[in-house]
């Protein structure tokens, strides 16, 4: 009998089945071209400011101009914000969680984002993107420092 996987089974309509596309937003963006502004927030999990534009024409028309040049920011948090609901979380641990912990193992020689990639437990579909990003956010935040090994190679300690 095999042992149970660490990562959780997918469910149908589970969060990690609806990610967010920016092909997709970008097509539900220019439903604005009709007159139905909007529908792009809604799609990625803005509802409320969906309500707003499609009530006052995206803000006359203004908002999703603007839209259009923030929509690869709005995919990105719809889609970040998935890591860190339940099915992103592995065995308990997000994956910051996980970068953190494998710092602290790596100790003074530190570790490298393919170190990370083979490491980390990940949701099925997550990629290395998702590592890097989260990487700069704990860099920002101060709780890993980045620096070069012997071989020149970039590597993340503790701080």
């Amino acid at each position: 009998m095999s042992s149970p996987s660490p990562i959780r089974a997918v469910r149908p309509g589970s969060a990690l089945q609806e990610r967010r596309s920016l092909a997709v937003s970008y097509l539900l963006w220019c439903l604005c071209l009709v007159g139905v502004c909007g529908v792009q927030r809604f799609y990625n999990r803005k509802p409320l400011s969906g309500l707003l534009w499609l009530f006052t024409f995206g803000f006359c028309y203004i908002g999703q101009l603007i839209d259009l040049l923030l929509l690869p920011r709005l995919v990105r948090h719809a889609n970040h914000a998935l890591l860190h609901e339940g099915p992103g979380v592995v065995d308990g641990a997000t994956i910051e969680r996980q970068l953190l912990a494998l710092a602290r193992r790596a100790g003074e020689r530190g570790f490298t984002i393919n170190d990370a990639v083979l490491e980390l437990q990940l949701p099925p579909g997550v990629d290395s993107g998702v590592i890097r990003e989260e990487i700069q956010q704990l860099l920002r935040g101060e709780l890993l420092d980045v620096g070069n090994d012997e071989r020149g190679r970039v590597v993340y300690r503790e701080p």
